[in-house]
């Protein structure tokens, strides 16, 4: 019997070669649409002018397979996973949506939701704005697995010695990050939004619904202790 792990796991790797390239991505996404993401990646105010127009119709028409449970990965980039839809500004994702305005999605459309370090790259205000719209089109007993910077462990680290204070900095200062949480805040927040049931989970968690689907520190090479891990019922 499948499990979600058996479902979603990360896409294909395109073949070697443009021409090769622009064959696998022409067959997923249509050949306008596997085009201006390659010159999107090139040139990024491209893909912000035409992106939004060529790639929503992929995100329109975007279907889970029968039976299969609706997965969207929010602002997960390249990170795009087979079976799901992975939306974002970055030209790699599935389809082009800004996390800082409304989601384009219709009420309780998705079953799972994914936020692997995204809350971090918008100010609190927006961050509880964009968990709010999760749980609008989150169907009712589907869950919502987010990973943030881990403020609690940042300072524990910083006290005690054992974290590095240039890591801490980066944290704080690079990467587009605007609001990193402390484990009681985050948790706050997502009660604001409207999130009753949420919980502190762990890196890849066997017990946890999405888990599996943690990557961010084997993708980028950090502690898995670096993050916070919750997920939360509708």
């Amino acid at each position: 019997m499948s499990t979600l792990k058996d479902v979603f796991r990360p896409t294909d790797s395109p073949p070697a070669g443009l021409a090769a390239k622009f064959r696998h991505y022409s067959s997923r996404y249509g050949a306008v649409h596997a085009a201006a993401r390659y010159v999107g990646t090139k040139v990024p105010s491209i893909w912000r002018l035409v992106g939004p127009a060529v790639s929503g119709g992929y995100r329109r028409n975007w279907t889970a397979p029968a039976g299969v449970p609706r997965l969207l990965n929010l602002g997960g980039g390249g990170n795009t996973i087979q079976n799901g839809l992975t939306v974002d500004l970055d030209p790699r994702a599935d389809s082009y949506v800004d996390l800082a305005q409304s989601l384009p999605f219709a009420d309780a459309s998705f079953d799972l939701i994914l936020l692997e370090e995204v809350l971090e790259h918008v100010p609190k205000p927006e961050g509880v704005r964009l968990l709010r719209e999760c749980r609008r089109i989150l169907a009712p007993n589907g869950v919502i697995r987010i990973t943030t910077p881990d403020l609690d462990w940042m300072g524990v680290g910083a006290a005690d010695g054992t974290v590095d204070c240039d890591l801490i900095n980066s944290t704080f200062y690079d990467h587009g990050h605007r609001y990193i949480y402390s484990r009681r805040e985050l948790l706050r927040a997502m009660e604001q939004a409207g999130f009753a049931k949420a919980a502190h989970s762990f890196y890849r968690d066997p017990d946890a619904v999405l888990g599996f689907l943690d990557t961010h520190a084997a993708r980028f090479d950090h502690a898995p202790e670096l993050s916070q891990y919750v997920e939360a019922t509708r």
